[in-house]
Formats: C-alpha cells, structure tokens, sequence
C-alpha cells in the first residue's frame, strides 16, 4: 500500500510538472517578447500650432521588449526635430520612465479643416497595431479662438461661474528650433465681470517671451475676447483714486520679445486698481525677480488679485465704471529643480516632488514697507486662501514648498 501511494504522488508531480511546463511556455517566462504590452497618444489631440505630442508605452511592457513605430500619414510630423524630418524610429524598453516615452514633433495647421497623425506601431513579435490622431484646422481651433487648453502646466483647475470668462492670447513668438516666429499663446486669464478685472492670469516666462520692444504709447484698450461693457475703461486714464495705478497683471516687461504681445499687455482685461506705490515700488522689484528666475525648461506663473468678500472698497475709471478693489494680490511659481532636465512635450505632473520647485507670494493692497523674500507662501496655502486650485497636474508636496532660500 505503501508503494501504490508512492506512485500515485509520483504520477501527480509528473502531471504537475508537465501543466507548470506547459504554463511557462505558453506565458513566456522571462521572455520580455511575449506577455502584454500597450502603447497609446498621451494626449486625446493635437495643437493647431506647432508642438510636440508623446507616445506613451504602458507599464505592462516588459524591460527588454524591442519596439519600432513608422508615420504612416502626415508628412508633416517627424520622430526627429522640426528641421531633420524622421518618419520611422525604434528602441527598447528599460527601467527608466523616459524609455517609455517617444516623442513626435508636428507643424502648423495652416488649413481650414482638421488633419490625421497615423503612427503604426510594432512591439517585436507582435502585430503592428495604428495609433490615431487628429490635429484640429486653424479655423476650427478652440485655440485660434481665445479659448484656454486646460492642459498647459500654468493653468489653474477651472471653476465654473457664470461670472467668469476664460480666455487665452496669442501672439508670434521666435522658435530658435525653426529659426522663425511661429504662433504661441502669449498669457491666459479668468475674467469676472463683476469685478471688471480678472483673478488671475497664467502665462509661461522664456527667455523667448523678453526682448528689446519699447513699451507702446498707445492707451489701454479693450480685451477684444471679452464683452466690452463688463471691462473698465482705462484708455482714459488711470483709475479716479489718486493712489491706485493702472497695474498690470502680466507685465509689460515680460512679454517685450515683440510689439503685437506687448500691445496685448494693454488690454484692459490684464489690469487691476492696485496701489500706486506698491505697483511702481517692491511688486515691480518682484517681477524683475521672476524674470531672472526663467530657465531653459520654462518658469509657470500665475500672477492674481483677490477681493476679500468682506471689502466694499471701490473705485471708479473715468467713464464713471464702479471698479472693485482688490484686498491682496499673489504669485505662484512652479520650474523643476534644474530648470533643464524637461524634454518638450513633459509635463510637469511627469515628475516626482522632489525633481519640482514652486514658491508663492501673497501680500496686500497697499503702500507697504516690505519685500518680497517678506511674502513668501506655500501654493498650498495661497489655494487656501484664494479657493482655487493652481498647477492642478503636480504632486501634492510640490505644492508644500516654500523655501525661499532656493529662489533668492
């Protein structure tokens, strides 16, 4: 009896072992050519501009697996840089996030009507597979229209209020890559119109936005994006309190690389009544800070006025408009650590906290006594303070930070 119990367990490792075998073979082991793998656009579209989109290979690719990807329509897209056209690319999977990135340099939509980027895709030892997507006609763009891509890295969550319009300007910029101007957007805002200022505006500082323009003469003028009768009216003049400014959001210094994005500075849209001395005094030394502070992967700011709910304090432009004025005013700023480690096409969400640096400023409406390195907040508490919610993508301890140290 014995020995029949020990056959009868022999026969069941036998069985064992074969289904085990059996298993391995048809699941590949550690063969990084067989098993599961994806690959899909990291974006739902295309820009009608000039930009760069990624592929993205999932997780479940095993280092190891080869892959190789052809452009299979639109000519006007290249695996290299905009001057070295490249339609085919291949390499292989490691550990590292960034071999699981592939990225794709496209042009501008000149056309009316929207276009297809088809990318055929081939994991070794599988079968290709066509990845597609759309690039929008320039006259069909939400972004030829003013309208804001919720997807850039400066742009705070969107809050839905009847009151608020959500704008974006856009201007030529040059594009060393290209070697000419290409169109870009220049500053984005959040209009109330019961304030007849906005809460805030977002824009990227590049060395690319700064140049050698003198400041226009020409007066203030309307947003053309926005209704006119919610703005103030300061091609008359500054506000009639003596010591309020016309004080500019986006500043008429960051954006002088050019004329037609230096007149958009001027548009009434961009300026809120804030103090006379602040304005022309410490705000300004801070904003000459922020421009010394650009970097090669590009600085995000988010300039903003806020209107405590208790303050009835107002003024007037001198077509009589009631302008409500602001109680404080804020920065917030987010670069990764290096300033030169981000491929075009990253975003800021990509990276861990500790790879990012932010910093904000919050301080009040009025001739004060201080400096900057005297304001410095958290983002995370500027949120708190203002309700809204900036650099939506980035980890939440980026957002912690306030080390003045590393910025000054």
């Amino acid at each position: 009896m014995r020995t029949t119990l020990l056959c009868q367990l022999a026969r069941l490792w036998i069985l064992f072992a074969l289904a085990s075998l059996t298993i391995s073979c048809s699941s590949g082991g550690d063969d990084p050519d067989v098993g599961s793998a994806t690959v899909a656009w990291d974006t739902a579209s295309l820009s009608a501009m000039a930009g760069v989109a990624k592929l993205r290979i999932g997780d479940d690719a095993q280092p190891g697996l080869q892959w190789s990807a052809e452009i299979t329509s639109g000519d006007w897209a290249s695996f290299g840089n905009y001057n070295s056209y490249q339609a085919t690319s291949s390499g292989q999977v490691t550990t590292s996030f960034s071999s699981r990135l592939i990225y794709v340099y496209y042009l501008d939509n000149t056309l009316a009507s929207e276009r297809e980027l088809t990318v055929r895709f081939t994991f070794a030892g599988r079968e290709p597979q066509l990845l597609t997507i759309m690039q929008p006609g320039r006259n069909g763009s939400e972004e030829s229209g003013g309208a804001i891509s919720w997807s850039w890295p400066e742009i705070p969550a969107k809050v839905e209020n009847e009151n608020f319009s959500y704008v974006t300007h856009f201007s030529p910029v040059y594009d060393a890559t290209l070697g000419k101007e290409v169109t870009k957007r220049n500053f984005s805002l959040c209009f109330d119109k019961t304030k007849r200022a906005s809460w805030w505006v977002a824009y990227p500082m590049h060395s690319a936005y700064l140049g050698s323009s003198p400041r226009p003469d020409e007066p203030w003028t309307y947003d053309p994006e926005i209704e006119s009768s919610w703005q103030a009216n300061l091609a008359l003049g500054s506000y009639r309190t003596y010591a309020l400014a016309r004080g500019h959001q986006v500043a008429n210094a960051d954006r002088n690389a050019n004329r037609t994005m230096q007149l958009q500075t001027f548009y009434n849209s961009n300026c809120t009544p804030q103090n006379y001395d602040l304005n022309g005094g410490p705000w300004m030394r801070l904003e000459s800070k922020v421009r010394s502070w650009r970097c090669s992967d590009t600085l995000y700011v988010v300039t903003g006025a806020y209107w405590d709910p208790s303050s009835t304090n107002t003024t007037t432009d001198k077509a009589g408009n009631a302008c409500p004025v602001p109680t404080h005013y804020f920065k917030v700023l987010a670069r990764t650590v290096n300033g030169n480690v981000r491929k075009a096409g990253d975003r800021l969400g990509d990276y861990r906290a500790d790879a990012l640096q932010t910093i904000g400023f919050w301080v009040e409406n009025k001739d004060v006594t201080t400096e900057a390195e005297s304001w410095v907040m958290s983002v995370k508490e500027i949120e708190a303070k203002t309700g809204f919610s900036f650099f939506p993508t980035l980890p939440a301890a980026a957002k912690e930070q306030k080390d003045k140290a590393k910025w000054f």
